[in-house]
């Protein structure tokens, strides 16, 4: 038998709207995770059809921003663990998007790179990443987006850097 006293209030006996005093529905973390998983959405639309996971992007932006760099350097920009890096660039070596090469500074190193074709194929996904990103904002005016740039730059501990890394 279900006792009134031992159970959480539904939300008819609860006031209608969000509860501020309530660490859940209005939490910077849940509120984060929903606004991700909305941008979410429109990244694995705008990547259907390329063979690509969402986490690989991480890796292929990095690299298409920074050009080859080890395998460890790649992890901390793109803040992948390493296994799931392994894992990744297994596969995007696979369809040809990256390449391995040992490194000639370090034998048990290897600098990982976009081949000349993953290049050319993450170049045409750009417009449509592009799209889904301006989708996800279109409720934000200019100014608000360039302040949400600037607070989760400095919330990555980034201060005094663009949302490329490079100094301001």
């Amino acid at each position: 038998m279900n006792n009134k006293a031992d159970t959480v209030p539904s939300q008819t006996d609860q006031q209608a709207g969000p509860n501020h005093r309530s660490p859940s529905l209005t939490s910077i973390g849940f509120l984060l995770h929903l606004a991700q998983s909305r941008l979410r959405d429109g990244v694995i639309e705008a990547i259907e059809g390329s063979g690509l996971h969402p986490g690989q992007l991480a890796v292929l932006g990095v690299l298409s921003d920074r050009g080859g760099m080890s395998q460890r350097r790649l992890g901390e920009l793109s803040q992948i663990e390493k296994s799931s890096m392994v894992l990744f660039l297994d596969a995007l070596e696979a369809d040809g998007w990256i390449r391995r090469e040992p490194d000639p500074d370090d034998r048990r190193a290897h600098i990982v790179q976009l081949t000349r074709e993953g290049a050319k194929r993450f170049a045409k996904l750009g417009p449509h990443l592009l799209s889904a990103q301006q989708r996800f904002l279109e409720p934000l005016s200019r100014t608000e987006i360039a302040a949400l740039v600037q607070m989760l730059t400095r919330l990555n501990g980034s201060p005094g850097t663009d949302d490329y890394g490079s100094s301001q």
